[in-house]
């Protein structure tokens, strides 16, 4: 919507035009906190209408009593055997575990087994024969119109799944008694299985018609809940006995053919207490290592000969032979070499080569030589004799180590497929012992099976009915009406297509807003009477109202002030006559020196008559124009308010070629030469074309809207019509409700006499204190006007 179309809703433009960014919150938050004060009768009729139809609701419905047990997963372990395979408990550290058991508890089967058990089959309260209730027998055909097709138009397909496997326990219940199902699906309905809080506890409530029944059907289901735990634990016990016995008889078997295989090995092998396989890979251990020695002495041997050979072509190579160094001839032999070599120089320094004594030296240094060669060859078959012994060892022990190499292969064959067989037949016995403890064990603990939980507190019957819960029902109810009105109080906001406010007006015509008149009431609901209030209280709000009006008319343009105002709306019924009345009489009763002059030129629906309350109606403007009467025979005088009138003749002929004609305008001249101010009242902008010739005519029009009443269009659609005339136009909007408009906090003229209408010694302009006398009545007029010059001048412009 444009700004044309804006309603009263929060945080419109019309409330939020000015505000800025900071004050966009706080003012969006106090428009709806007035949409909601001013709309609160819709709002609180929504909300008892609502708390009505709960409470009839409420009265309809059966009173259920709710009963409570709990139940505590035992935390303990209670372990006999060790069996976890077979009767694994509950595991209560784990969430998934214990929501499980939750699941048990609300399962068809166990509440079938407790409605078997209380005989809740054959109880009205459960098996559907009771009959419904008023409620439900009005509801009734709604819901099955629900369930045969709307609900499945407007519900997507169920995906398709395959159908569980039923547990065998389940089929083995299952029965076609309608009663029974019926009984089961109520338990289930009324039923309710939670936690308490972070712990173990499983609290089971039951609601039903019949508080002991309630607390017997919370303790039945406790019970059967632990009954069905052993019963469990029993039947795995039994499934798992039964399975043991076969595969005792399995392994007790295979034990047998295991422990015959390992004998027949042994007795085909010749391994039958025989150490022999440890002996021969002990010896070939031996063999190996001598072997070993022996080649290394081999190795030795040839190294030892080959460097003595090498050292007999260089005997000084011998020194470093450790044979020789170690051997004491060769020693000798060497010392002497040594002594006769010293000998040799010293004679060859005294004799001549051929001396006796130098020859005989050299004679007995070559038999040393001869000797120590001879030795050394001696040393040298030594070694030799030792390498061809070690060389023989080698090869023996080779020979050894090779034939035992043979023996131990096949013994250790044979050693590690016994040993394979023995493996095979401990294995077999461990497995068969094992499974015979657990069956033992199994057998012993068949008498001794618990629960994995314990009933920690049985329910007892309550006295008071747990629903419906009047209070909360009727306060729920209460906030739901409330809501809802609040929507409508919104929808009706959306959809008010009139005017409330001055800057709505402003906004949708482009037209200033002169004031804001006040309602008055009369006593007597006629004109005269209301005409009177205002001449007679002139310090009333709407006495104020009008004078601020004629204020702002009269500021609009000080270089030529207007003399003739028009005044006229856009439908008969907004108060466009008694507004010129009033406006002409009240002018003159605060100011007696200045002349008013009213013209009733409503020549098809003449009442300013009627609202002055005056009864003498002739000379009528139409025979003031057509010469038959003087001006002084048609213009009438107002006593209470002394204002001078001219009454019109209704459904006068050719209305529009009257007010166009040149005696009209002259009327006109001759009315603002004698009075100071002359106000028309006109007929409505879309009734007739004359309410646009009578503005013609004028200095200054009025234009009256009907607070909370013309609709916007219609508004629109006549401001423009006299637009298109004149330009000198300011609206007024009449009949403002102060105590409605109050609701909307404006912040305009209604607002400002709304708030401050004790100032003006009144309430709704009528009743309070009396009229002032004239003086002090000027004096307020011209406070009131420099009061609001500064409001008006600027929408003027």
């Amino acid at each position: 919507m444009g700004d044309d179309d804006q309603g009263n809703l929060p945080a419109g433009p019309d409330s939020l035009g000015s505000a800025g960014p900071a004050g966009d919150t706080s003012n969006e938050l106090w428009e709806w906190l007035r949409l909601l004060n001013r709309r609160k009768a819709l709002i609180v009729g929504a909300g008892l209408v609502a708390v009505a139809i709960m409470a009839l609701i409420i009265a309809q419905q059966t009173p259920l009593y709710k009963a409570s047990s709990r139940v505590m997963l035992d935390t303990r372990t209670f372990k006999v055997i060790n069996s976890e395979a077979a009767l694994s408990g509950v595991d209560t550290l784990n969430l998934g575990a214990i929501q499980s058991e939750l699941e048990v508890i609300q399962s068809e089967f166990l509440i079938g087994r407790v409605v078997d058990r209380l005989g809740l089959a054959s109880n009205p309260d459960f098996n559907g024969s009771r009959p419904p209730g008023f409620l439900d027998a009005t509801m009734a055909p709604i819901r099955d119109l629900w369930q045969s097709g709307i609900s499945s138009l407007l519900a997507p397909p169920p995906p398709q799944r395959s159908a569980p496997a039923a547990p065998a326990r389940q089929a083995r219940n299952e029965d076609n008694d309608p009663a029974r199902r019926a009984a089961i699906a109520t338990v289930a309905g009324h039923l309710t299985v939670s936690l308490l809080g972070r712990t173990f506890v499983i609290i089971v409530t039951v609601e039903s018609p019949n508080g002991t029944m309630s607390a017997r059907i919370a303790n039945a289901i406790a019970e059967v809940y632990l009954a069905d735990q052993v019963d469990n634990k029993n039947e795995a016990n039994r499934r798992a006995t039964e399975w043991l016995e076969e595969r005792l008889a399995e392994l007790r078997r295979n034990l047998q053919a295991a422990d015959e295989a390992v004998a027949t090995y042994r007795r085909d092998k010749g391994l039958a207490g025989s150490p022999e396989g440890v002996v021969s890979t002990q010896t070939l251990s031996d063999l190996n290592s001598k072997y070993l020695l022996a080649k290394t002495r081999r190795i030795e041997k040839e190294a030892r000969l080959v460097a003595l050979s090498k050292a007999s072509l260089n005997p000084a190579e011998l020194a470093g032979i450790a044979e020789v160094t170690s051997n004491a001839t060769l020693n000798a032999l060497r010392t002497q070499e040594l002594d006769l070599n010293r000998k040799i120089a010293e004679l060859s320094t005294q004799f001549g080569p051929n001396h006796p004594r130098l020859v005989q030296a050299r004679s007995e240094l070559a038999a040393v030589h001869a000797r120590f060669l001879q030795q050394t060859q001696s040393i040298t078959n030594g070694i030799r004799a030792e390498l061809e012994a070690a060389k023989a060892e080698e090869a023996e022990l080779k020979a050894q180590v090779e034939r035992a190499s043979v023996m131990s292969g096949t013994a250790s064959q044979y050693e590690a497929e016994l040993k394979q067989l023995e493996r095979e037949a401990q294995s077999n016995r461990t497995l068969y012992e094992s499974f015979l403890n657990r069956f033992k064990e199994l057998r012993e603990q068949q008498d001794i099976q618990r629960a994995d939980a314990r009933i920690l507190a049985y329910a007892w019957p309550s006295n008071a009915p747990s629903s419906p819960q009047y209070k909360t029902g009727l306060f729920a109810a209460f906030i739901v009406g409330c809501l809802l009105g609040m929507a409508g109080a919104i929808a009706a906001e959306k959809l008010d297509r009139v005017f409330r406010s001055a800057s709505q007006v402003e906004k949708a015509t482009g037209v200033a807003v002169l004031g804001m008149i006040p309602l008055v009431k009369s006593t007597l609901g006629q004109r005269a009477n209301m005409v009177t209030q205002v001449v007679d209280r002139t310090t009333s709000s709407a006495a104020e109202a009008m004078r601020a009006v004629f204020t702002a008319i009269s500021l609009s343009n000080l270089d030529r002030p207007a003399r003739i105002i028009a005044v006229t709306s856009s439908t008969p019924g907004e108060g466009k006559t008694t507004f010129s009345a009033a406006l002409g009489g009240l002018l003159t009763k605060m100011n007696a020196s200045r002349r008013v002059l009213l013209v009733d030129l409503d020549l098809r629906q003449a009442k300013l008559a009627i609202a002055l309350g005056m009864k003498d109606r002739t000379g009528t403007i139409d025979e003031y124009l057509m010469g038959t009467r003087t001006l002084d025979e048609c213009i009438h005088r107002h006593e209470p308010s002394g204002v001078d009138y001219i009454c019109a003749r209704s459904d006068t002929p050719n209305a529009p070629e009257v007010l166009e004609s040149h005696a009209m305008k002259a009327a006109l001249a001759t009315f603002a030469d004698r009075y100071d101010l002359v106000i028309l009242d006109s007929p409505p902008v879309m009734a007739v074309s004359d309410a646009r010739i009578v503005s013609q005519l004028a200095d200054y029009t009025i234009f009256i809207v009907h607070w909370a009443k013309t609709p916007r269009d219609v508004v629109k659609s006549a401001v423009a019509a006299l637009m298109s005339v004149t330009d000198r136009i300011g609206i007024v909007i009449n009949k403002v409700n102060l105590a409605k408009h109050a609701m909307y906090e404006y912040g305009d003229y209604g607002d400002y006499y709304s708030r401050y209408r004790g100032y003006y010694g009144t309430a709704y302009g009528g009743g309070g204190a009396a009229a002032a006398p004239p003086t002090k009545a000027g004096t307020a007029e011209e406070t009131s006007g420099i009061a609001k010059l500064t409001r008006i001048v600027p929408r003027m412009k």
